[in-house]
């Protein structure tokens, strides 16, 4: 089966990173989008990489503030509900920012529960923090919930949580060997590595197995997987 394409943050090759001319623009070539969750100061949840945008820290600013903040050439940030609306039909990957060293930081994971909420059927929620995701598993069983894991951490350990907690998605770092890769995938789950912008490799991945390819080109990934061998 030939593996989903998700756009990183929408097609940040071409828009500003999480804006919702990338979330459109996406949804014409890929199959899905992965975005960044965080919470404004008064409750809102805003679509952001770093716990600073703009300037401003997203944990300590209204949305009113944040929202009108310039990414380049007139791009605003978005919240997670505008998102949604304005590509309902396509799949999204929530990813929780909720890290004990960032502003913001919430121990009771309420954001990935409230993000967990919106969650329809094809969304996955992810996150570093594998305590929020055991959170939302245990509130929404039903919900898809992922693993991620970055180029200093253990893909063997991200497949023992996943399959402790019920995660269905291990999305480990495109620069973990081969042979890990291979090992998640005869473990059952679902992989999704990630950030993967060259089509040979996309190409390689796909005949691995790995269920879907996080990419910041969208356009290229899909092109090289529907090219003919």
């Amino acid at each position: 089966m030939t593996p989903i394409v998700v756009g990183h943050r929408g097609w940040p090759t071409r828009f500003p990173d999480n804006t919702l001319a990338g979330f459109l623009a996406a949804a014409g070539v890929a199959d899905a989008v992965e975005v960044d969750v965080r919470r404004s100061s008064d409750g809102k949840l805003v679509l952001s990489h770093d716990p600073v945008l703009g300037g401003l820290s997203v944990a300590d600013h209204p949305w009113a503030e944040l929202g009108e903040i310039d990414l380049g050439d007139g791009h605003r940030p978005a919240l997670l509900d505008e998102a949604i609306g304005v590509v309902p039909d396509l799949s999204f990957q929530f990813e929780i920012k909720n890290m004990p060293h960032e502003s913001g930081f919430e121990p009771d994971h309420r954001l990935g529960l409230e993000a967990a909420e919106r969650a329809r059927p094809g969304d996955v929620v992810t996150s570093f923090n594998w305590e929020t995701l055991a959170a939302v598993h245990r509130a929404f069983p039903e919900v898809a919930t992922g693993v991620l894991v970055d180029a200093a951490g253990d893909v063997a350990g991200g497949i023992s949580e996943c399959l402790r907690f019920g995660h269905r998605t291990l999305l480990p770092s495109v620069s973990f060997p081969v042979l890990e890769m291979i090992r998640a995938v005869d473990a059952g789950l679902e992989v999704c590595p990630w950030v993967v912008n060259d089509g040979d490799r996309a190409t390689e991945l796909a005949g691995l197995g790995v269920s879907g390819i996080i990419t910041d080109d969208p356009a290229v990934v899909r092109s090289a997987l529907d090219s003919p061998l």
